[in-house]
Parts: C-alpha cells; structure tokens; sequence
C-alpha cells in the first residue's frame, strides 16, 4: 500500500511506515480508520440486540395471537371507557376514541371485537361531530344481535333530519333498555316537530331508562309520537320536554327527575306516577293561562325523597300546601331556601317520618317565620352562601329539636372555620345519648366528592390545626365527633 504523501510502497494491510517515520496523511489516516472499525463493531452490537427485541417482540405477539377468544374478549371488555361513561351510557370523545383506537391495532383484534355484541351494546353516538355519523347506528346495533341495548345519541345540529334518526332507532326498539335522547325538538330545514313523525307501531317492552333533553321550550300540545304505552320506564330524566308530550305508561316510574316543568306537567306527575319514590324538580316555566291554574289537593302515597331546586319558585308558591306525602323522608332544598317555612305544615299535615334535610343556601333565611322541624335527625349542608353566623343561628335556634347527625361539605365547613365558629361547633356535642337532644347532637362530618380538595385542605395550616384537634381523615372526608 503506497503513501499518499511519500508514495513509499508496502504489502502490510496496516497503514504504511514511511521512510522517514508516519507523515501527517498517514497518522489522520489511521485515526479515521479506528473510527470506521468503532463504529462497525458498535453497528453490529445494535443490530444484535434489535434482533434480540425482535425476537421477543414476535414472540410475544405469537402468545398474543394463541390467546383463546373468549380471552381476547374479556380483555376489550376491560378496556371499554367506564369511567367515562355515565348511567347513559354518553361516552366522553377522547374515551371512545381511545377504545375503537385500541381495537384497531391489527385484523386480528378487529375482526375479535367486531364478533364481540357485548362491546356494541352501550352505543355512544355524537352527530354534531364529523366522526359519527346516522349510519353508525345502523352498524353498531347490528353487531350487538340480540342483546339489550343502552343506547345514547346526541344531535343538536340543525342539519341533521332527526325522521333519520328515528327511524334507525325504530329497527331496534324492541332491544332498548336505555334510551338518552340529546335532540332538537324541529327540524331546521323544514321546521317540522317530532310530533308529526308517527312511530306508534315501534315496541318498547324493555325499556327500563329514558332521557331526553332538548335545547328548545316544551311543546305542550304536540306529543312526541316516536314514544308510545309500549314503553313504561322506571327512571326518567326530562329537560325542555312536555311530560304530557310524552305518550308513554308511567305505572312503572320509580324515579324522576325534570327540568323546565309547569304546573300542569307537575300536577300529571304527582297524578299518574303513582310508584315514583324519588323526584327531583329543577326550573319551571311559565306557560299558557298559568295565572289562572291552582293545584288541587294531591296525596302520593310512595314518595321518600322530594329535591327542589328552584330560582323561579313564585311560580308555584303553594306546591307543598297541595301535597300530602304520608311517606316522605328525605328534601332536599336549593336556591330556595324560604321552603323551609313550608315543610312543618307539609310534616304535620302528611304524618310523615321526615328524617334527612339537605340544604343549598343562596339567600337568607326567613328566620322571623321558620317554625320548629321535630323529627329531623339528619341535616345536610352542602352550600351555604351567607356567613357562618347564619349557619350557627339555625343551628342553635332549637328549630331542630331531635337533630342528630349533621353532614357539611367543604365549602360550608370553610365558611366556618374562616368565621371562626368550628370551636364552638365543637361545644354542641350531646353529652347524652339517651337524654333529650336540646339543640346539640353526636355526630359532625364533613365529606366532599372531591377528594383532592379535601387532601389540599388537609395538607394546609388548616389541617395541621384539625390534626391538634385529634381530628383523623378518613377516605371520603373527616369525623369531629
């Protein structure tokens, strides 16, 4: 091998010696040389072991693909968006997206889940987006075979024919155990009502859930003809839609809850749902000839839990002084806490165990006409809008004289601590449980659905002050006594 630089010839294979020692081309040859066979010799160590990741990749994969269905099945069935999904079955985007993603990693698993109806019988279909669409429907249903149905469908675009939609639900009714309805009551293209569609040969026998919600003012006259007496559900969820628009059977109906109702709807209600034990109340409405309507006496034999949630309550002042509830165990009271004047007439007059009072508190409380509540053992705050010294007159005022127990969420807790008022909280422990109560009681807890507040809480000055205290957290909240 020659010298570039000298031309000194060699038949060593190592780089040549010149004559009068290495030149300089000679030495940067050798040192790039070093390098290119560093660098085969490191090339060749990560082709070793990707042939080594390679081979346990296929060998996994391999016991994947031996995996027996029924497996395979169980496998997709755990990884369905449960914790995204609510008793509706409506499926947040990103969850379902990350399923059928999932299930899509080869033709394998596709072809597995496609055969599975159990992973097609909770439907989630959102029109107003451009990944479903009214034939998916149609698909999904089809390869849940027979199986019940829980069926959610959101539609509250404009462009969209909801006849189509009504009658892809059509060709499955017979299968539908929940149905949740997100729908606009016209078509805007036509302006033509839902209660135009006739549908009143379709079978509804299973249905157990019906939710529908519109973005639209009740049509009090036009009913909803896609429903019919076929369909006698025993939870119902109604938003901006006619209870009588609804041409259904109410003698199975346990649970209710409704928003935007006026007073002929409620009196229907409390008339033809004769099961219900539970029913929660949100806004009313005014509508035609209201002025003129008055509630007759109403006696409802099955209610436990009244929950009222009313910012518009003159529109039906005398609601509780039409109802006799012989039953009644448990109100809840939000935005309208002057109600509480009305419930020891509503106690006295329906003879009824009322145990549990839950109150939201936005306004002040009527303190000149409030009437003592005998009976109540449970009182449950979860907002309190007003300061503490509001919240301890209605608890040192004796206006709950058997009071046991009392439940404060965060929000209501901190505005007694801010206020200063926890210690004296502390001084209404009953000494005695076997005595009379006399305005104190033997149990105070504070519990909150959002566990990472109280964790925050806990882990500020306040919570080192409630660990002095001997106050120990639980998994759900705190225990004073």
């Amino acid at each position: 091998m020659p010298c570039l630089l000298c031309g000194f010839k060699t038949t060593d294979a190592k780089p040549p010696i010149c004559k009068n020692g290495p030149c300089e081309i000679c030495l940067a040859l050798t040192e790039v040389d070093e390098e290119i066979n560093q660098a085969v010799a490191s090339l060749e160590c990560l082709l070793s072991k990707r042939y080594e990741i390679l081979s346990r990749h296929n060998c996994v994969q391999g016991l994947i693909q031996r995996l027996p269905i029924e497996l395979k099945n169980r496998i997709f069935e755990l990884l369905m968006p449960s914790e995204s999904q609510d008793e509706w079955g409506e499926i947040d985007g990103t969850g379902m997206h990350s399923f059928l993603s999932t299930i899509s990693v080869c033709k394998g698993w596709r072809d597995v889940a496609l055969s599975n109806p159990f992973l097609w019988s909770k439907i989630h279909i959102d029109l107003r987006t451009s990944y479903d669409t009214i034939s998916q429907i149609d698909d999904w249903t089809l390869r849940s075979r027979n199986l019940p149905l829980t069926l959610h469908i959101r539609v509250d675009n404009d462009t969209i024919d909801p006849e189509r939609v009504l009658d892809v639900l059509g060709r499955c009714s017979n299968r539908l155990q929940s149905l949740s309805l997100n729908i606009m009551l016209t078509n805007g293209s036509n302006d033509v009502p839902l209660g135009g569609l006739q549908h009143n040969k379709l079978q509804y026998h299973r249905l157990t859930q019906l939710q529908v919600i519109t973005s639209q003012l009740p049509q009090f006259d036009q009913p909803l003809s896609l429903l019919n007496s076929t369909a006698s559900p025993e939870n119902i969820v109604l938003a901006a839609v006619s209870f009588r628009s609804l041409q259904i059977s109410w003698n199975r109906l346990v649970s209710a809850t409704v928003s935007y109702f006026n007073l002929g709807d409620l009196l229907q209600l409390f008339q033809h749902a004769s099961q219900m034990t539970f029913c929660q109340i949100f806004d009313l409405i005014y509508s035609p000839h209201w002025h003129n309507f008055s509630m007759p006496p109403i006696i409802h034999h099955r209610l436990k839990t009244l929950s009222f949630t009313l910012s518009n309550w003159g529109l039906a002042p005398d609601l509780l002084g039409s109802l006799t509830l012989p039953c009644l165990q448990e109100i809840e009271i939000s935005k309208s806490t002057h109600l509480i004047n009305q419930l020891p007439a509503l106690v006295r007059r329906s003879s009824c165990p009322l145990i549990r009072l839950t109150l939201y508190q936005y306004h002040e409380l009527p303190f000149d006409d409030l009437e003592l509540l005998p009976g109540v053992t449970d009182l449950v705050v979860k907002f309190w809008k007003s300061g503490g010294k509001t919240m301890m007159r209605l608890l040192l005022g004796g206006y709950f004289p058997d009071l046991c127990h009392l439940t404060l969420q965060l929000q209501p807790f901190r505005v007694l601590w801010d206020d200063g008022y926890i210690p004296l909280l502390l001084d209404l422990k009953r000494p005695q449980p076997d005595g009379g109560n006399e305005g104190r009681f033997n149990k105070c807890i504070v519990v909150d659905r959002d566990l990472s507040e109280i964790g925050h809480m806990w882990d500020s000055d306040v919570g080192e002050r409630l660990k002095e205290m001997n106050v120990k957290l639980k998994d759900d909240g705190f225990e004073f006594f």
